[in-house]
């Protein structure tokens, strides 16, 4: 038995194979230690867009988080906790890289090469690495070019000092909100590229009281309540705006413009941040200081597009040299790259990224017609925007552990057409959501198909998966003995 990666998924892939008993398996960890993205994802002001008591492990609450939004370091504490907690750690290996797997058919089981040229033999393969920690790099001419320090928001070099450095951030998503209020004070200036103006909603954020943590730790139903509260608020209301017709969408849209116009002094600037698409056809970003940076007179936001990157700065459209001492890519993730930077031969030689050339596709997310007992955990079309993707791999791995329990000796792989049905109606779904209304985002591809969302609500996701229907698979009997 083998897992890939030691983030929330890999973790508790090992912590439920031993629950079941299962000792004969190993985890593969590429990076240097546990946490997967929160290893990896080291950035100033790095923090979590889900509260902190809904993106843990239901069965491992945790009474001390600090704060309703937990940092990175928390994070990353938390995950390394319950590894150690629940005995994963001793079967985890770090700093070896999957680079290949082979199905040997004859023999019933997977030849997986490491990096260092180490072959494992495993029945069954789980793959557990995540998106959010694959660099994506966009396309400018002269990329390469700077002279100073450049580094990407999920590759953070914590040997260079910007205090007191004009730092130059291109894009204004997800983690650029989260680096420009943490670092604003240090440096000299801040510019801030910014393509698209974002949807950014207020992140309510505080610290937990000494108070609420010791109420927490004695009343674990309190706990439970909160976890509760957290998920159908976000299910019942959140949810509802990635519909594409939704009043709630709507209604949220008039309020953040209208934030935006009567809180930021600068009427120039506040129309430089008003979005101009659907609320929900990109990312909805959290945040309680970001308008508050941008508005501080050494913080420029430019929207003119970048022609080029040059040895002492970026060159915009309009000819405008921008010279900076420290140059940053908040440009996003590859989020394909997990799924498809493996290379897998199943049966008949078929290989994974031929199949997928269209775009990868799985049977609920979790397994690939002709490529039995390789199991992803968070797959295509399983990737959320309104809810905990933590709550999201409990439901799979629950699914994989019953696949792993019925292929026994065997292996077991789904029938195409169940695949091809299951992805023709997840596609069908997809069509009536906000993130097809047309918006250049990161949830599509140039080819306008959506292969890391799924349509619906935890809930729906959570009864999908609820039971196995062993009747979409077929078993492959084998007779091989010894694998990992």
């Amino acid at each position: 038995m083998l897992v890939i990666g030691t983030g929330f998924s890999g973790i508790c892939c090992g912590i439920k194979l031993l629950e079941k008993g299962i000792t004969n398996f190993r985890i593969l960890e590429k990076s240097g230690g546990i946490g997967g993205t929160w290893w990896d994802n080291t950035y100033p002001g790095a923090a979590c867009d889900v509260p902190s008591h809904f993106y843990c492990y239901s069965f491992e609450p945790n009474p001390d988080w600090t704060r309703v939004y937990s940092p990175q370091p928390e994070i990353q504490r938390y995950v390394e906790y319950c590894a150690d907690k629940y005995g994963v750690t001793p079967y985890i290996t770090n700093h070896c890289k999957v680079v290949n797997m082979q199905l040997d058919e004859a023999g019933g089981f997977w030849r997986v090469t490491t990096e260092h040229g180490e072959e494992i033999r495993a029945r069954h393969v789980i793959n557990g690495g995540g998106g959010l920690h694959q660099p994506s790099w966009p396309d400018i001419k002269g990329h390469g070019s700077f002279t100073g320090p450049t580094m990407h928001t999920a590759r953070w070099d914590h040997s260079v000092d910007y205090a007191g450095k004009h730092v130059a951030i291109i894009g204004s998503a997800a983690s650029a909100i989260q680096v420009i209020p943490a670092i604003a004070d240090a440096t000299s200036k801040v510019t801030v590229f910014q393509r698209t103006a974002n949807y950014i909603v207020p992140r309510n954020d505080r610290d937990y009281s000494d108070k609420e943590k010791k109420r927490f730790r004695k009343n674990p139903w309190v706990l439970r309540l909160l976890r509760r509260s957290i998920f159908l608020r976000l299910d019942l209301i959140i949810f509802r705006v990635t519909r594409k017709t939704s009043w709630i969408r709507e209604y949220f849209m008039w309020r953040i413009r209208r934030a935006i116009r009567s809180g930021i002094s600068d009427p120039e600037l506040a129309e430089k941040l008003i979005p101009n698409f659907a609320m929900g056809c990109k990312r909805i970003l959290v945040s309680d200081d970001i308008y508050e940076a941008l508005s501080r007179d050494d913080v420029e936001v430019v929207t003119d597009s970048i022609d080029s990157i040059e040895s002492r700065g970026i060159r915009t459209a309009s000819g405008r040299l921008i010279e900076a001492d420290i140059l940053v890519y908040a440009t996003g993730y590859d989020l394909e790259a997990h799924m498809k930077s493996l290379p897998a031969t199943g049966i008949g030689g078929e290989f994974l990224q031929d199949s997928w050339k269209n775009g990868p596709e799985a049977y609920n997310g979790i397994a690939v017609a002709g490529f039995p007992n390789y199991y992803f955990v968070t797959g295509p079309n399983t990737g959320v925007g309104t809810t905990s993707v933590v709550f999201m791999i409990e439901q799979t791995v629950r699914y994989i552990m019953e696949l792993i329990d019925r292929a026994g000796d065997d292996m077991l792989t789904v029938q195409r057409d169940a695949q091809n049905k299951y992805n023709r109606h997840i596609h069908a779904a997809l069509d009536e959501t906000v993130w097809a209304s047309g918006c250049k985002s990161w949830y599509r591809r140039e080819d306008g198909k959506i292969v890391t969302l799924y349509p619906y609500d935890a809930r729906t996701f959570r009864r999908q998966l609820s039971e196995v229907n062993f009747g979409h698979f077929d078993a492959v009997t084998v007779g091989a003995q010894g694998e990992t």
